[in-house]
């Protein structure tokens, strides 16, 4: 891993949630085990994805689909489950249930491919790494192109920062 990359917040709280919880390694992100490690419960049946608090405890309802897609909507839910109070369809307003819906988006990849796990990253192998992390090359390459773009970013930032000292010479 490139050492000019900084992580967002997000990804650093995501991935600090998942070794407290000792999961490490790719192998450790299927959804029985991360449901196992944050005491959720996992509904699978025909309907529409959500999550719900019930008497304390969060359930994911997932919809039967490919493992990959059953895997993105996981995710998604995984960061409503985690990160959200209150219920979307029942007189929340709508620029609140679409910030929501946002954060979850965003946070898929974070939670599919946690920064603590970069190292299993194959820039050059998309199918690979895709393989490796049980996700669609959509959300592979959404995430290295997340990485690409910090380190661009960075990359820009430091430079801009150099520009005054470098015209005195």
């Amino acid at each position: 891993m490139d050492l000019e990359y900084v992580p967002t917040h997000l990804e650093e709280w995501i991935s600090n949630e998942y070794i407290k919880k000792g999961i490490l390694t790719p192998t450790d992100l299927t959804i029985s085990n991360i449901s196992k490690c944050f005491g959720f419960e996992i509904v699978i049946r025909n309907g529409r994805n959500y999550s719900v608090n019930i008497d304390g405890t969060i359930v994911l309802f997932l919809s039967k689909e490919s493992r990959r897609d059953l895997k993105r909507n996981f995710h998604h839910e995984l960061c409503h489950g985690l990160m959200h109070e209150g219920r979307q369809r029942k007189g929340m307003p709508i620029p609140l249930r679409e910030l929501q819906e946002n954060q979850a988006e965003n946070f898929i990849k974070y939670s599919a491919i946690p920064y603590h796990m970069l190292s299993y990253i194959n820039f050059k192998d998309v199918e690979y790494t895709a393989e490796v992390f049980g996700v669609s090359t959509d959300i592979c390459e959404e995430r290295i192109e997340s990485i690409q773009i910090r380190q661009s970013h960075r990359r820009g930032r430091l430079f801009r920062a150099l520009l005054p000292v470098m015209s005195r010479y």
